[in-house]
């Protein structure tokens, strides 16, 4: 899924072109870049990587401020440290897709069925032909028939 939050760009003081990444909506969120596009290019992973690792674990995501918001938050951290925030900081949103969730598979059960041996073959040389195995073909039928049902 794709999400939009607004992250601050600040240049290093160290002049070297560096920025480095927040999200005040998302504390924990940084990243840092070579310079401002490596930096947007960074803040892009870090962003998708974050809020998958929240979804993940069941934590709610908050709802993303405007731009203007989420630097008036950084301006009231900085003067909470006693500082003021950079000169030439920039906000704006990142748009970043979340990575697949970690599924946990279920272990097959085994199971005794009663078939015919005339429809025992038949399934065999089906399984035979695809390259598959008896419990192969009955599970791939088995889900296109509950799937054609339920449709």
């Amino acid at each position: 899924m794709r999400y939009c939050y607004p992250a601050t760009f600040s240049p290093h003081e160290n002049g070297s072109g560096a920025y480095g990444v927040t999200f005040a909506d998302l504390p924990g969120c940084v990243s840092v870049g070579e310079d401002l596009a490596h930096a947007m290019l960074m803040a892009q992973e870090a962003l998708g990587l974050h809020l998958s690792g929240m979804l993940e674990d069941g934590d709610p995501l908050p709802a993303p401020s405007t731009p203007d918001e989420a630097l008036e938050k950084e301006k009231l951290w900085y003067r909470e440290d006693g500082d003021t925030l950079p000169e030439g900081v920039i906000c704006q949103y990142v748009v970043a897709e979340t990575y697949p969730l970690k599924t946990k598979t279920e272990s097959p059960v085994r199971i005794s069925i009663s078939l015919k041996p005339t429809l025992v073959e038949q399934i065999d040389a089906l399984a035979d032909s695809m390259g598959m195995s008896r419990s192969a073909v009955l599970n791939v039928a088995a889900r296109d028939y509950i799937s054609r049902e339920s449709a």
